[in-house]
Parts: structure tokens; C-alpha cells; sequence
């Protein structure tokens, strides 16, 4: 593994525990936990958008296309949360459902896809 891959998705995981301590911190200091959403949100908007789907497969490049609008969605959760609106937690609710969906899926997809072009 690259060292530049593995920065990456250390990155990558930090802000996803970023974007959960977010969600927790909210019940006790909602003012802390706005800056924490915005931070987490922030390094996994970045590494998701700089890290396209690598296959030429239709379905990979649309379940890249999901996890994009799943960060979009995260988006929106931090600009509610800033507007102390309680629907941020459904939007991070459906991001969260979307990007497991789209990760899981994603790697098959591609470890599919690797597969027939060995064959």
C-alpha cells in the first residue's frame, strides 16, 4: 500500500469518527458539537471527492455517484445543526445508510469487475 493511500485513509477514518463524536457531543454541548461536524464532514467530503471509483463499470461509477450525494447529505446535517433544526439527525441517518450501502456494494463491485477482466 502506498504511503500517500494509507495517509488517505487514516484521514478518511478520522473524519468519519469526527462526524460520530459530533453526533454524540451534540446531547451535551451543541456548540463544540457543530465545529466537530463541520471538521469530520469537511475531511470526508475532501478524500471521498479525491478518491474516484478506479473501474469503468457503469453500476461502480453510480454507487460513486451515491456516496457523493451521501456527503451532500452530511452537508446539509452540519448546516442544520448550525441552525439548531433537529432534522439533522435524519439526514445524517439516511448519509450513514447510504454509505455503508454504497461502500459495501463498491467493493464488490469492483473485486467483480477485477475478476472478469482477469479471466
Amino acid at each position: 500500500m502506498k504511503k500517500s493511500h494509507k495517509l488517505k485513509n487514516t484521514f478518511f477514518q478520522i473524519s468519519a469518527i469526527l462526524i460520530l463524536l459530533a453526533a454524540i457531543v451534540y446531547y451535551f454541548d451543541t456548540t463544540i458539537a457543530k465545529y466537530i461536524m463541520v471538521v469530520g464532514v469537511a475531511g470526508f467530503a475532501a478524500t471521498t471527492f479525491t478518491t474516484p471509483y478506479p473501474g469503468k463499470s457503469l453500476r461502480g461509477k453510480r454507487l460513486f455517484n451515491i456516496q457523493i450525494f451521501a456527503v451532500l447529505l452530511m452537508a446539509v446535517s452540519s448546516f442544520l445543526m448550525f441552525k439548531n433544526m433537529s432534522e439533522w439527525v435524519v439526514t445524517l441517518l439516511i448519509a450513514a445508510i447510504l454509505t455503508l450501502y454504497a461502500t459495501v456494494a463498491l467493493s464488490m463491485a469492483y473485486k467483480k469487475e477485477q475478476e472478469e477482466k482477469n479471466k
